[in-house]
């Protein structure tokens, strides 16, 4: 799976969608954020997504279940050397998948969150949509599911910009490329973007050192009129009840 390409279909896709300031900052920031220097296991992981075999061209790809999931025919030997290698990029958090018959055994069920958040959703169809510290993609592929025209995720986690890669190698082009991904954390977005339709933040907030700022920086990259999404822990109380943790709060950093 040659890397180069897929940077050109993310330079391509940050140029169709005129994000011209932040197109200038891609060769930096992909490079330090996939630094090899960065963790010990990600050589490992890049081997082990390049060494994915060629898929048949047949596949059906079902990015509107619970399960994101792709169909194919792959013979005994290419299953057991896409199990191998999807198991080398362990552990898997978000999910489930289901990759050419292959079930990865996710740590959280993140369509229970999906089908509590969804119905309270401004329709998705034909935005732009920011992911911030949205792992593996699990969401991200709901949402191009859910006809966003244009997906991004960022997080900082070069594991889980391999494990998007990898379910990417099975998807193919069958989200019409409208779902990326970029290694790097909000404080990279460039400020006052202003661009996307609606910007998720799930389970983020409660990890960020100022979470006032975090919320500053979701509120720049919205567009005008654009929806933010939440997902947070909450504390009982009114509009005024505020609660900021000295240091560490239920041992989170």
């Amino acid at each position: 799976m040659p890397l180069a390409d897929d940077h050109r279909v993310l330079y391509q896709a940050f140029l169709d969608q005129e994000l011209t300031e932040w197109l200038a900052l891609l060769p930096e920031q992909l490079a330090k954020g996939l630094d090899r220097h960065r963790h010990g296991d990600l050589p490992m992981w890049e081997k082990a997504v390049r060494k994915l075999p060629p898929l048949p061209a047949e596949r059906k790809v079902h990015l509107d279940q619970d399960t994101v999931r792709v169909d194919m025919a792959l013979s005994d030997s290419q299953q057991r050397q896409c199990f191998n290698l999807l198991r080398k990029l362990a552990p898997w958090r978000k999910g489930p998948y289901s990759l050419g018959g292959i079930d990865i055994d996710t740590e959280w069920r993140s369509d229970w969150k999906w089908q509590r958040l969804a119905p309270h959703l401004a329709p998705l169809s034909y935005r732009k949509v920011l992911d911030v510290g949205g792992g593996s993609g699990y969401h991200a592929w709901r949402m191009a599911g859910a006809g966003a025209d244009f997906v991004l995720v960022i997080d900082p986690s070069p594991r889980f910009y391999w494990q998007f890669q990898a379910v990417r190698h099975f998807i193919g082009d069958a989200d019409q490329q409208r779902t990326h991904f970029l290694p790097v954390g909000i404080e990279q977005v460039p400020p006052k973007l202003g661009f996307f339709d609606t910007v998720f933040s799930m389970g983020v907030l409660y990890h960020r050192p100022s979470p006032l700022e975090h919320l500053q920086q979701l509120k720049e990259a919205l567009a005008p009129g654009g929806e933010l999404v939440l997902e947070t822990l909450v504390v009982e109380g009114d509009e005024q009840t505020v609660f900021m943790p000295g240091e560490r709060y239920a041992a989170m950093p």
